[in-house]
Order: structure tokens, then C-alpha cells, then sequence
């Protein structure tokens, strides 16, 4: 169980990683509709849109984590995902080459009809 929690806490601090990134990106794109400059606060990489990014995605990230709905979902879809049975590496490569040939295999038979279906409306056009 508590292996379950600590994969979706883990879960939790990458999706805030990910919205941070949005919302720094997104706060850039504001500020500069708005035409006002995003200025460097410490060194060159945190301005004012890194900042803005981080709270909002700090708060984001906690209020998702915090709310019993969101919290116990994410636990029930980790506890699903650990009774998963996946393929092992030679069924998936077996998988992988039994797409890849019917892939082909169609591919050919369209190519087939296309073809004929050209011949027959350039004979049928008299363009020959």
C-alpha cells in the first residue's frame, strides 16, 4: 500500500514539474501580449514569468494533492496498474512483427486496387 501512495506522490511532484513549465511558458505569453517586460529577478534564468509559473503550479499541484476526489482516484488507478499483467520483451516483439507484416500486407493489397482501379479509369478515359 504504501508503495502505491509513494508512486502517486511521485506522480503528484512530476505533474507539478510538467505545469510549472506550462504555466512559466504560459505567463511569458501573457506578459508579452501585455507588452510588459519580463524582468530577471536573481541571474539570468528567474524572471518574473519563472516565478509566476512556480507559484501557480505549487499551488495547482497542492490542491490536486490535497483533494480527497483527485487523491484517492490517482490510488485506485496505481492499485489497477499493479495488477496489470505486461508482456514480456519476446511477446512484444512478436506483437511488434505481427503488426509490421499485416501493416505491409495491407499496404500491398491497396496498392493493388489503387493500381488496377487506375488502369481501368485511364482505359475507360481513353488517356493511353
Amino acid at each position: 500500500m504504501n508503495e502505491v501512495k509513494r508512486y502517486v506522490n511521485l506522480a503528484f511532484v512530476i505533474a507539478a514539474m510538467v505545469m510549472f513549465w506550462f504555466f512559466m511558458k504560459f505567463s511569458e505569453l501573457v506578459l508579452s501580449l501585455v507588452q510588459v517586460n519580463d524582468l530577471r529577478l536573481m541571474g539570468e534564468h528567474v524572471t518574473i514569468s519563472t516565478v509566476i509559473g512556480g507559484v501557480v503550479a505549487v499551488i495547482v499541484a497542492f490542491l490536486m494533492w490535497r483533494s480527497p476526489k483527485i487523491y484517492e482516484g490517482s490510488l485506485n488507478v496505481a492499485r489497477e496498474m499493479k495488477k496489470v499483467t505486461w508482456p514480456t520483451k519476446p511477446e512484444t516483439v512478436y506483437a511488434m512483427k505481427v503488426v509490421v507484416a499485416t501493416s505491409i500486407i495491407v499496404a500491398l493489397i491497396l496498392f493493388g486496387f489503387d493500381f488496377v482501379a487506375k488502369q481501368v479509369t485511364e482505359l475507360i478515359l481513353g488517356i493511353r
